[in-house]
């Protein structure tokens, strides 16, 4: 597997939550870091202008205040506290990063994911924390999706 599979995860907080009562993320998988920003930039970006109903100045600052952020704060993790300050009551990242932090990281989205990985694909004696090896990485990408729907993080 591609050890420069990113993933941007998000949950839309404000109309999804109020009106379906239930977490509704999203999670695009990207082929780099480069390809990660980019869609940052620009997809993420045009949905949060969409919830947030910016117009196209409003835009155009917001991408201003992004770009900045990225280039102040390159450490993903640290980017994404910034993000979601700026997006707070409209979506929330959970997740920003590379595939293998996913699979190795100790922080809470991917801890929560590598116990429902061990739950479905492991043998039961699995710790939850134990790091998922890179050969069986496409079961993990496999696993985000049901792990998603319940909601367990």
């Amino acid at each position: 597997m591609d050890d420069q599979l990113w993933a941007l995860c998000f949950l839309d907080e404000g109309v999804a939550l109020s009106v379906i009562s239930r977490k509704e993320t999203r999670c695009q998988w990207l082929s780099g870091e480069d390809q990660a920003r980019h869609y940052v930039l620009h997809d993420y970006l045009h949905h949060v202008a969409e919830l947030g109903e910016l117009d196209e100045v409003q835009t155009a600052v917001a991408r201003e205040r992004f770009e900045l952020l990225m280039e102040q704060y390159p450490d993903p993790e640290t980017l994404v506290e910034y993000l979601n300050d700026l997006t707070a009551g409209l979506t929330r990242i959970v997740w920003f990063g590379p595939l293998y932090a996913l699979a190795e990281d100790y922080g809470d989205f991917a801890l929560a994911l590598r116990a429902h990985y061990w739950d479905e694909y492991g043998e039961g004696e699995e710790d939850p924390a134990t790091p998922v090896p890179e050969d069986d990485w496409p079961y993990l990408v496999e696993a985000m999706d049901d792990f998603l729907l319940q909601g367990d993080y």
